[in-house]
């Protein structure tokens, strides 16, 4: 019920209780049955009517103090006026409706039991002859009267709590909705910031690797500007177009995907496999940035028995070990080795540590690479350790060719390079 219907019930209360009070309607508690004052019951009834507004913010307390002054006032009068006893009913409801205390679940049984206490002791009362009518009727009078209370608050309370039963309910459906509705808004946002780590590892392992070429190659172009290595300079200009030329195609492919455009599912646009093409491509472009490559990989027959996510894992960690090598050990000598342990695939990189003089035009960028790479050599079950190793550094991939019963743990050891 609104908050703001509260004084309508109370005024409701009030036009009731000054009806019957100017009627003289009231409930004896005597055998002597007279009027009581009409001032001093409007000052009892004012008096309840006051405590009434408060029914709903504390509605116990409310309850305790109304139940009082009804009985101060069949104290003082010898009775109750109907009126009293309307609001007295009004305020057990109320406890009954707003309080989540038991102590209303015990008022009621206590309230029920005392009513048919009552009745019985009155039936026996005034069914008994050997007493005579007058003590009867006075015996009865008293009795009839106790009945009202006890039978008055028993159902009032009864009522309340059947209203307020069918609005907990509802009230744990609605909790029981928005515990659901957080679940799934936390679920979504889950699969949203899953979704976005992976485009952030898509993007830069498809492009990152093509704007290292080109900035390392563009330096080396403007090194050369003067033109006394002709053949150098256009070999470093054609190396940006192309490189270039294959970031742009990479990224439509990923556009594509992410559209859902039918064509992103042609092989033909699926990420390039390590196989001896792609790994004779990625060769050609670090040995273009200036590093010196010595290579042993198996044919492609061997090659093509990886599955594809292994595969996948296995170029963008040999591409993203050549970039970092011409970023952070420009010149240097790195050694490749791609094998085929029984149930595995390995991509294995060393180079010397880089001197303190070394210095590249991307020295400082990146280190992300290496913890995408890890990321999804555990999600394939595999293990990527990169770190110090003696006078190298030295990156390691093991990724099993089959399913995994366990994933493996992923170490990055010493930082990223």
């Amino acid at each position: 019920m609104d908050r703001h219907r509260e004084p309508v019930i109370t005024t409701v209360c009030a036009a009731m209780g000054l009806l019957f009070a100017l009627l003289g309607i009231h409930v004896p508690w005597g055998t002597t049955v007279s009027e009581p004052p009409l001032l001093l019951t409007l000052v009892f009834l004012a008096a309840i009517l006051a405590v009434h507004l408060l029914r709903r913010r504390r509605p116990l307390t409310t309850l305790a103090v109304g139940v009082l002054i009804a009985l101060a006032e069949a104290l003082t009068t010898g009775g109750s006026g109907l009126g009293m006893l309307i609001v007295v009913s009004d305020l057990a409801y109320a406890a009954a409706l707003y309080s989540r205390s038991r102590v209303m679940d015990v008022a009621a049984f206590a309230c029920t039991a005392l009513a048919v206490v009552s009745v019985g002791v009155f039936a026996v009362i005034w069914f008994t002859d050997d007493v005579e009518a007058v003590t009867r009727l006075g015996r009865g009078v008293v009795l009839g009267s106790l009945i009202i209370v006890p039978v008055i608050l028993a159902s009032s309370i009864w009522y309340g709590r059947m209203v307020r039963y069918p609005r907990l309910e509802a009230e744990r459906q609605r909790e029981r909705a928005d515990t659901i509705a957080q679940a799934a808004a936390a679920l979504r946002q889950d699969a949203v910031t899953r979704e976005r780590l992976e485009l952030s590892r898509e993007l830069h392992d498809v492009i990152a690797g093509h704007l290292s070429a080109i900035a390392m190659q563009s330096a080396a172009a403007l090194e050369r500007r003067d033109g006394t290595d002709p053949v150098a300079l256009r070999r470093s200009l054609a190396l940006v177009r192309t490189s270039s030329l294959d970031a742009l195609a990479d990224m439509r492919t990923m556009i594509d995907v992410l559209r859902g455009d039918q064509s992103a599912d042609d092989p033909t646009q699926a990420p390039d496999r390590l196989t001896a093409e792609s790994v004779r491509r990625a060769v050609e472009v670090a040995r273009a940035n200036g590093l010196e490559v010595e290579v042993r990989a198996p044919d492609d027959a061997a090659l093509a028995e990886v599955p594809a996510q292994t595969s996948i894992v296995g170029l963008r960690t040999l591409v993203e070990g050549l970039t970092n090598t011409a970023k952070h050990a420009p010149g240097a000598s790195v050694r490749v080795e791609v094998s085929l342990p029984p149930g595995a695939l390995s991509v294995t990189l060393s180079n010397p540590l880089p001197t303190a003089t070394s210095s590249s035009v991307l020295a400082g960028s990146g280190g992300v690479g290496l913890v995408g790479l890890a990321e999804r050599a555990r999600l394939v079950g595999g293990d990527l350790v990169a770190g110090p190793d003696g006078p190298d550094w030295r990156t390691a991939l093991t990724v099993p060719t089959r399913v995994p019963t366990s994933t493996a743990a992923v170490a990055l050891v010493g930082g990223a390079s």
